[in-house]
């Protein structure tokens, strides 16, 4: 009988959030375990020094995870399977069977309607936000010893320059307010609910500066070089996301609390 290989921290979803985790991680000297998409995916990363593995997430899933884990980060976008909240109810029962004590699902802001506040309980107002929520409550229920949520609001940084978003479009709601959060902020506050978070923390995590989206859109695309985008009529409600309750609780610090500061930093991108 093969005995699966044991780690402190599995990753499900080793794309542009979860990768850079793993390595943070690492680096922090935990040992941990990775899956991804493809065969192909996954033996490149084995060449770059981490185990993966390619794991199918399905409602149907089958097969048992292949290697054992304390925690467990789940950051898999619900365009990767058909049925979201079913696949994570599955694999949070394939979890539970390898062992895992702990799980620290990345969700999204959109399971908020405008103008929510976060001590309150989450009515979205579109179907994302519906199907994030059943997810939300799929992991919070599955039965971990700590089951954690962080809602990150827009994801920006390498590779995802605000200045492409909206760049040539037009569009309404140029009054609206802008809620976006860097890669930097979420991966520390993954670090941060692993090493401190409790059973049933859900955090937002909104860069705590929000600028206007006929302001940030334009001058972002502008540093591109590219078409800025056109607002119109009408202009939308200013509704930011707060994220700093997560600050109160377990003092988060924003490493980018305004987005115009990563802009201003050639360094940083």
């Amino acid at each position: 009988m093969t005995t699966k290989p044991e780690y402190q921290t599995g990753i499900v979803g080793a794309g542009w959030l979860g990768w850079p985790l793993a390595k943070t991680l690492l680096e922090r000297g935990q040992s941990v375990a990775v899956t991804v998409s493809s065969a192909e995916k996954a033996a490149r990363l084995c060449a770059e020094g981490i185990d993966a593995w390619s794991v199918r997430l399905a409602p149907d899933m089958a097969e048992p995870l292949p290697f054992h884990c304390h925690e467990l980060v789940v950051c898999v976008p619900p365009s990767k399977t058909e049925d979201y909240p079913a696949a994570l109810t599955r694999l949070c029962q394939l979890a539970l069977e390898a062992g895992t004590q702990r799980v620290l699902f990345i969700g999204a802001t959109s399971v908020w309607r405008p103008g929510q506040a976060e001590a309150e309980s989450p009515r979205p107002l579109h179907e994302r936000g519906e199907r994030m929520l059943a997810a939300e409550r799929a992991v919070l229920a599955a039965g971990f010893e700590c089951a954690m949520v962080l809602r990150p609001a827009g994801l920006y940084g390498p590779d995802r320059h605000p200045g492409c978003f909206l760049a040539g479009k037009t569009l309404a709601g140029g009054g609206q307010a802008v809620n976006l959060v860097h890669l930097d902020d979420v991966i520390a506050a993954c670090v941060l609910m692993l090493d401190k978070g409790e059973d049933g923390d859900a955090y937002n995590l909104s860069a705590p500066v929000h600028p206007r989206r006929e302001q940030l859109y334009p001058f972002a695309s502008r540093l591109l070089g590219l078409t800025p985008p056109l607002f119109t009529e009408p202009r939308g409600d200013f509704a930011p996301i707060e994220g700093q309750r997560i600050c109160e609780r377990l003092g988060f610090v924003y490493r980018w609390p305004d987005p115009a500061h990563w802009f201003a930093d050639p360094a940083a991108q």
